[in-house]
């Protein structure tokens, strides 16, 4: 789906594209050292997921989205799997157990690995917070 859809304007590499008067980016990088970091919330899925699918490819919005809830959920970890820069936020949530079911750092109050918070299903997750 990125190499149909999100290449043409985020480039091969994700590096996105820099403005002719290079004061920032026409497209901005969605992985590398120029980034956003781990602790951004689009690095959160379903925020990531919720954008792509009402803002992407450019020029549709939630009125005329084109990818399904699959597509943009795939795109979203695809790119959220790449590298990037990394922030540390360990005083964030002092209560574990308020931490939201996605979050992508542990620890949880519950038994589900950090990859599993990264990358779901969230289903089960979702159900244990109630």
């Amino acid at each position: 789906m990125y190499l149909s859809t999100c290449r043409r304007c985020h480039g091969p590499e994700g590096a996105g594209q820099p403005a002719a008067d290079s004061t920032g980016y026409v497209y901005p990088p969605l992985w590398g050292e120029h980034s956003y970091n781990t602790g951004a919330g689009l690095y959160r899925l379903s925020r990531f997921a919720g954008f792509v699918r009402n803002n992407m490819p450019f020029g549709v919005d939630y009125r005329t989205a084109t990818l399904t809830d699959e597509q943009a959920w795939d795109v979203a970890a695809f790119v959220n799997s790449q590298p990037r820069p990394q922030k540390s936020f360990p005083a964030d949530w002092p209560d574990i157990k308020l931490k939201p079911y996605d979050h992508p750092f542990g620890p949880y109050a519950d038994s589900y690995s950090e990859a599993r918070h990264k990358y779901g299903p969230f289903g089960p997750m979702q159900k244990g917070k109630k």
